[in-house]
């Protein structure tokens, strides 16, 4: 440590990893190095954040002279670098998702278990301040016992993500998607409010993203242990910006609609209480927001402190969620979680 900061090593500087190394400078707790194998990006971000030292290749770096690793690599990658700091017993955050396949996962999360290590999963929304308060109310018994949830994910991809066709996303093989990569959110929120999934069906398709090797809009319906199930839809090419979650119980609904929670509890048709989370800041601002917010909760996990941040057994069940949707489309039916754990 130096400064009494943390020494974070800022694995890959795509749109993601910049995220994080905004987050993390942020904080004001950390001192940063890179590992980006593209020259070009490697310099514009040396540029741009100025780290503490900037490497072309994870070999490169010592990872024992570090505190915590942020892996922010295409998901085909995670596996092998979740095993080398297990293997130097490095702390690490890894992007979602876990990985594009189930190949190794369970021997890589044995392997980090073994060592006793801090590691997390970057499911951003875990940690919005509106999700947080979404999860307590339903935990309080707001709107009963829940039975049901709806959510609508959908954007322009291509006017937010221009360069779609050149990155991560077109390919399949690197976890790109609309399964993989963007229902993974809206997975990862349903796991931590509705529990462990047991059934999920689906169809999908590409409609739009020309250039794209991956899905573009899927429709999936999931059922959990708890019996409670939920329906959910993206695509990635309608005007409207849409990011809908309403989760319905037997006393009431709640509605997360962006960073806008709803409650009702009658059928007036009116929402009886209404919060915006944004607190004045524009989408992106508050999105960038989160990684800060992100970013402080490993650094206070690292000095011993509870998070709520997404553990590896939460992003398996994530993918072996998502992996099942695509199963079901493929052999038109029902996949059942449990036989395919």
């Amino acid at each position: 440590m130096s400064s009494g900061k943390r020494n974070v090593l800022i694995i890959g500087s795509g749109g993601i990893g910049r995220r994080h190394i905004k987050g993390y400078m942020e904080t004001g707790r950390a001192d940063l190095t890179l590992i980006e194998p593209d020259a070009q990006k490697r310099a514009a971000v040396v540029s741009e954040f100025a780290p503490k030292a900037a490497y072309a290749d994870l070999s490169e770096a010592d990872l024992k002279d570090f505190d915590l690793a942020v892996i922010c690599t295409p998901a085909n990658f995670h596996v092998d670098i979740m095993e080398a700091c297990a293997a130097a017993k490095l702390p690490f955050l890894v992007e979602k998702p876990l990985a594009v396949t189930m190949d190794g996962v369970d021997a890589a999360i044995k392997m980090v278990e073994c060592t006793g290590i801090l590691a997390r999963v970057g499911y951003i929304r875990r940690i919005a301040p509106e999700v947080r308060n979404l999860r307590a109310q339903i935990d309080a018994g707001k709107i009963g016992a829940l039975k049901l949830a709806y959510l609508n994910s959908s954007q322009d991809f291509a006017k937010y993500r221009p360069d779609y066709r050149t990155t991560y996303y077109s390919r399949p093989d690197m976890g790109g998607g609309a399964i993989l990569d963007a229902a993974s959110h809206s997975f990862d929120m349903l796991i931590s409010i509705m529990g462990r999934p047991v059934t999920v069906g689906a169809m999908y398709d590409q409609y739009a993203l020309e250039g794209s090797k991956t899905e573009d809009t899927c429709l999936i319906v999931i059922r959990f242990a708890s019996g409670a199930m939920a329906n959910l839809t993206i695509n990635q090419f309608q005007k409207r910006n849409v990011a809908q979650a309403e989760f319905i119980g037997t006393d009431g609904n709640l509605l997360l609609e962006h960073a806008t929670l709803s409650y009702a509890g009658d059928d007036s048709g009116h929402w009886s209480e209404q919060r915006d989370f944004m607190e004045g800041m524009v989408p992106m601002q508050a999105h960038q927001a989160r990684f800060t917010i992100q970013a402080k909760a490993m650094l206070d996990a690292l000095d011993g402190k509870p998070d709520p941040l997404a553990t590896l057994s939460d992003a398996r069940t994530n993918l072996a969620l998502a992996l099942a949707a695509k199963q079901s489309w493929i052999e038109r039916r029902f996949i059942d979680l449990e036989a395919v754990a």
